[in-house]
């Protein structure tokens, strides 16, 4: 009985961490690899994986991506249908990649963050009587349930579709020798469909018992100090008007800017900000912020909340933009857009709102009375039953 920790899609560190969490919850001793899209982050699985291989990248066209504009699609279908599940050589590629894997590595056990074809080839070996289990991880936005019948439009500003789901769907089914999916949704109709969340970010209002907490620690004390934390793992920063803003913050500011360009870091360094060479853990975040400066990405969002730091945000993609707009609804962030001019005061604005700082503390304190002390106790939990069903 082996496990596979998949993921394809998504430029976020977020997704290899969880599933990094899902390897440390598997039950006792039992063997996992892992493949991903990118394997930048690919070191959050070290001596939890073995092997660690490069799966086909899903991703968005580069004339898809514009420099200051909001990534992302009006619906979960057309999201996938962007990073690649329209495109007949993409799909074929990438089924062929992991219908191979599994059978070659004898997997039994799927967990996939945002790894759409693994599901799909998963499904169909399921359907020909392959023991396997499938768990979908991730954030309420990425991770739908079961049994829709479409995927909903989450922002209303944002509803224009622009890949019809039957078409998606039919690119999928494109091979004769595999079950077809009666409809685009079916591919999140898996044993454990499984969103790591708050409620108040889940954008299908889940029961509790479809959910779990999300996979990050509450610090052990709530924000204590007057510091501005900034967080950027992917190519935020390659917005001027993001850096200039940052640079000229007069409050004392300590960052984790993993892929930002060595002139960026030299400017925000030189600037007074301390570029940290590691990510922070919510204890040292906690202890030195009062409010923390990010894209609105979810983990981050969510440590954030537990940890009573108020959040700006600036997000990059329309996912981004509802984690923003709820965690602004809930009285624990305000954002502005990407390019926009007057960042710095807006975050000096954010840093000084006393309702902000205090409406963070009293969320947190809610937040952490239902928080379990180990985070990955209810994931392992669940995979311990997927794993029975096995045996």
């Amino acid at each position: 009985m082996q496990a596979l920790l998949a993921n394809e899609a998504g430029g976020g560190r977020g997704h290899v961490t969880t599933l990094a969490a899902a390897a440390r919850a598997l039950p006792p001793g039992m063997p996992c690899l892992a493949a991903l899209g990118r394997l930048i982050y690919a070191d959050e699985l070290a001596g939890l994986a073995d092997p660690i291989v490069k799966a086909p990248l899903l991703a968005r066209p580069r004339d898809m991506v514009h420099p200051l504009g909001l990534l992302g699609g009006a619906t979960w279908g057309d999201v996938l249908a962007q990073i690649g599940l329209a495109d007949p050589h993409k799909v074929a590629r990438g089924l062929a990649f992991w219908r191979s894997l599994i059978v070659e590595h004898d997997v039994s056990l799927l967990i996939a963050d945002f790894a759409p074809l693994a599901v799909r080839a998963a499904l169909a070996l399921r359907d020909e009587g392959w023991a396997i289990r499938i768990v979908t991880l991730g954030t309420g936005y990425t991770s739908p349930p079961a049994g829709l019948d479409r995927f909903p439009v989450h922002l209303p500003d944002f509803s224009r579709v622009t890949h019809a789901e039957d078409a998606t769907c039919a690119t999928l089914n494109q091979d004769p020798d595999l079950s077809p999916l009666p409809r685009l949704t079916a591919l999140y109709d898996v044993d454990r469909p499984l969103a790591t969340t708050f409620g108040f970010l889940d954008p299908y209002a889940r029961p509790a018992h479809d959910r779990i907490p999300p996979l990050v620690p509450a610090s052990r004390d709530l924000a204590s100090d007057d510091g501005i934390f900034v967080y950027f793992s992917t190519a935020e920063l390659t917005d001027p008007a993001l850096v200039a803003a940052l640079a000229a913050l007069p409050q004392p500011r300590r960052g984790y800017i993993p892929s930002a360009a060595p002139e960026v870091r030299d400017r925000l360094a030189a600037s007074g900000m301390e570029v940290l060479d590691r990510p922070a853990s919510a204890d040292e975040i906690a202890q030195y912020a009062r409010l923390i400066v990010h894209a609105a990405p979810h983990g981050t969002t969510c440590l954030a909340a537990l940890a009573g730091v108020a959040q700006f945000g600036v997000p990059q993609h329309l996912e981004q933009l509802f984690n923003a707009r709820k965690a602004a609804d809930a009285g624990i962030l305000t954002h502005a857009m990407r390019g926009d001019p007057d960042l710095a005061d807006r975050i000096s604005a954010a840093y000084s709102d006393v309702r902000l700082t205090n409406r963070a503390c009293d969320l947190a304190r809610n937040l952490r009375a239902s928080h379990p002390a180990d985070p990955l106790a209810p994931l392992a939990h669940i995979l311990a039953k997927e794993a029975q069903a096995l045996t």
